[in-house]
């Protein structure tokens, strides 16, 4: 499933819609049931689709993920051409956003585009007699995960939301919030659920590479454990996955993670997917590629004569000089994370470039900061501005290593295991740490470093005073101005 193809409902309104009268006044607006639309397995087939569908746009993964998981922390800078250049996202970085923000409006109306997308979907094929029994067991699996995915991205951001796990009524657009508690267990719920309808990886045939399995469903869980610091679920559920599903596993070459070669790998347990379109350059949410790499792409490289020319990417995302010194000596992890000043990629081949840092470590910060390598892509692999093909890695085998250890580092239980696994792949020793927390939080920056995962292990580990301007009333964002005025019984977080 190397990008499913966007087939909703609407290309059956569409159809009816031009095969109707000359007067485009005349013509009746069209009415489709769930009872006509939802009439065979291919009809549910893509209304599954529609549900991924919003995993891969542009106002949400492409963008978002790192955008706050990275550019909010202490890993990363913001770049492009200066402060002034998307200042919605320097306001983020320098906590001083407010309900204005255009991207936390992405943030919040994209989850709730899917979860809506999987309702609809839940509600048309459950019990239905023209749908087989094998398709809807398994397509509202996955609906309930796409569902329990997207109720959490919501959570992280803004805390508490409106839970809506059926197609609402209008009577019940205006809902308020339910609370953190109640929105987890929802998402427990759900993923528990779709587990046991899911098949395992195993299972998946080579074309539906990228659709939802258990492990996927499990290790999820796994994750909400790990946010609700429910510790001892989570080193349980975790060992299980460890000693059960042994296809996961570690790439034995670290840089071969974010390879085209390493989409959807042993080590990939969820990930989002993005295709090579050829033909004219897409934006928004019109496109199936990913942005993310033209915008973490160096602005400057050297020419063969060592002069600077322009580069092919917009300089966002910048890992910090303090990232870079969390790295121990010889941990090769760092020369895969990190781009400097004359370094050359892909040498020997025709994709060879090198580096210039110049532009970004002119345009202000204190400190110094580096281009992002690990979703820079290769010339060869380039189309256009949007259509970059690479996959947004959401959940890797070593990140279910690290919850595992950190789970035990609570508990009492083997925390070195998981720690020295990936410690042991790029070569390095067993940690000396004797502290199980701090190694684990070590181990965790340096390994997932630039995958958008450092503010959100900041504020749920109780150190987000590690970020200039945080304060535990900007634990979360600010819920859209224009969602309140649609629903006044929303409650505007103290940010």
């Amino acid at each position: 499933m190397k990008k499913l193809n966007i087939l909703t409902s609407a290309i059956a309104f569409i159809a009816l819609f031009v095969a109707c009268s000359e007067s485009l006044l005349d013509t009746p607006a069209p009415n489709i049931s769930d009872e006509s639309f939802f009439s065979s397995d291919a009809a549910a087939f893509d209304a599954l689709v529609g549900a991924y569908d919003p995993l891969g746009r542009y106002n949400y993964t492409q963008i978002h993920e790192w955008m706050i998981g990275d550019v909010v922390s202490d890993d990363a800078e913001k770049g492009g051409e200066g402060p002034s250049d998307w200042a919605e996202c320097q306001d983020l970085k320098d906590f001083r956003a407010n309900a204005e923000n255009s991207i936390l409006a992405g943030r919040w109306t994209e989850p709730y585009v899917g979860i809506a997308r999987a309702n609809k979907l839940i509600a048309g094929i459950q019990e239905n007699e023209n749908i087989s029994a094998g398709v809807q067991k398994r397509y509202i699996a996955e609906a309930k995960f796409l569902r329990a995915w997207y109720h959490f991205h919501l959570l992280k951001v803004f805390g508490g939301v409106p839970i809506v796990n059926k197609v609402l009524q209008p009577s019940e657009f205006t809902e308020p919030r339910n609370t953190a508690a109640e929105v987890y267990a929802q998402i427990e719920k759900d993923l528990t659920e779709a587990a046991a309808d899911l098949p395992t990886k195993p299972e998946l045939n080579a074309d539906e590479m990228g659709r939802v399995t258990r492990g996927a469903a499990e290790a999820f869980l796994v994750k909400m454990y790990v946010f609700q610091a429910k510790w001892s679920e989570a080193a349980t559920l975790s060992q299980k996955f460890i000693d059960e599903y042994d296809w996961y596993g570690l790439e034995d070459n670290y840089a071969d993670v974010f390879s085209a070669t390493g989409e959807n790998g042993k080590e990939s347990i969820f990930e989002i997917q993005y295709s090579f379109i050829t033909g004219d350059d897409n934006w928004g949410d019109d496109n199936e590629g990913n942005v993310t790499a033209i915008y973490q792409g160096s602005r400057q490289l050297y020419n063969s004569k060592g002069e600077i020319e322009s580069g092919w990417g917009w300089g966002f995302n910048l890992p910090t000089q303090n990232l870079y010194d969390e790295f121990e000596e010889g941990d090769p992890r760092r020369d895969f994370t990190l781009i400097d000043d004359g370094d050359v990629l892909w040498e020997g081949t025709d994709d060879e470039e090198t580096i210039c840092t110049q532009h970004i470590n002119g345009i202000g910060y204190t400190q110094k900061v580096y281009h992002s390598r690990k979703y820079y892509i290769p010339k060869s692999e380039r189309n256009g501005m949007s259509d970059s093909p690479n996959n947004w890695r959401a959940i890797r085998y070593a990140d279910l290593l690290l919850w595992n250890a950190e789970a035990y580092a609570h508990t009492g239980g083997d925390w070195e295991y998981g720690v020295n696994e990936v410690r042991a792949r790029v070569g390095l020793e067993p940690t000396t740490n004797t502290d199980g927390l701090s190694a684990v939080y070590h181990e965790r920056r340096v390994e997932l470093a630039m995958e958008g995962h450092r503010y959100w292990d900041l504020v749920r580990t109780g150190r987000g005073s590690l970020m200039t301007g945080y304060s535990d009333n900007k634990r979360y964002m600010p819920i859209p101005q224009g969602e309140i005025g649609l629903n006044p019984n929303l409650e505007q977080n103290p940010y």
